[in-house]
């Protein structure tokens, strides 16, 4: 039988940090372990190790169960659900679809703006922030999860072809490690050199070597391999520094999302877009409305 979790004077302490940093950060929740992981540690409250990790996941995981945190406030981006069941019967299809009729329109307020943006990151566990501040300005996110393969460049190759009348610009968020500083670069390698693409800029936005020194970021010189070519080739360039996107606090790391957008549009022709945007949102109102009481009218 599976040892049972047991609260000692110590776990119930750093509960409590938990809670705190889980209620300093509400407005972003839900937050990932590694987020929280990394708060803990930048406060000094737990030392940056994989023993330390490993205890914290433990200690969500109970006071998940034992309803000390809601199920809710964290989340797991690596495991999905795939909801594939269908409906009970017609009656209640008919029902919902007539709910969510005309709902869900999305202006695209991009379309009068001489650059097409994308914003590329390296952590699926960050998803959640980068869309929730992205679809404000309708951005794409993309989620490399490391070394691009040739089939996600050519698909993003395609996406430009659509695009070729205006400027493209990558606004990229990573890892400062090895393979988070590299792996912009071998991407950028493999489109000019090997798929013919041209013409692409790029802005590695975070992490910044000044980012971790400006925020007091933690890092961990035992994360870096000393026997990879590309960590010799990263401690030559930067020194023993390895750390994660997921140190940054969300509120920073929104801010920087929020910043790198808005520097790169003209601001007058968006605020028109979003006016208009809302404009046809009222339109939609008024002819559901109209429809809906047509509808009514024939049933």
């Amino acid at each position: 039988m599976r040892r049972k979790w047991k609260w000692t004077d110590l776990q119930i302490k750093k509960l409590k940090w938990v809670l705190e940093i889980l209620q300093e950060l509400s407005s972003y929740k839900p937050l990932t372990l590694r987020q929280i992981y990394y708060q803990l540690v930048g406060k000094g409250l737990i030392e940056n190790k994989v023993s330390q990790y490993n205890m914290l996941s433990g200690l969500l995981k109970w006071a998940r169960i034992e309803g000390y945190i809601p199920w809710g406030d964290i989340e797991d981006r690596v495991r999905a659900y795939h909801d594939l069941t269908g409906w009970n019967n017609s009656g209640n299809f008919i029902s919902a679809s007539l709910r969510s009729f005309l709902l869900g329109y999305r202006r695209d307020l991009l379309q009068t703006q001489k650059k097409y943006l994308e914003i590329w990151i390296e952590k699926d566990a960050l998803s959640t922030i980068f869309t929730r501040v992205a679809r404000e300005y309708t951005v794409p996110v993309v989620v490399c999860r490391g070394f691009s393969s040739i089939s996600f460049l050519n698909d993003f190759r395609e996406r430009l072809g659509s695009q070729r009348k205006r400027e493209f610009l990558m606004l990229y968020f990573g890892d400062f490690d090895p393979s988070g500083v590299e792996m912009l670069d071998a991407m950028k390698t493999t489109l000019r050199e090997e798929m013919s693409v041209t013409g692409i800029k790029f802005k590695r936005i975070a992490l910044l070597k000044n980012d971790i020194i400006k925020y007091h970021l933690p890092h961990n010189p035992d994360a870096l391999k000393k026997t990879d070519t590309r960590a010799r080739k990263h401690i030559e360039a930067y020194g023993e520094l390895a750390v994660e996107l997921d140190a940054l606090r969300p509120d920073i790391l929104e801010e920087k999302i929020k910043h790198s957008v808005e520097r790169e549009l003209d601001m007058k022709a968006f605020n028109k877009e979003i006016r208009e945007h809302k404009n046809e949102l009222a339109l939609l109102k008024s002819k559901k409305q109209y429809i809906m009481k047509l509808l009514g009218e024939f049933s």
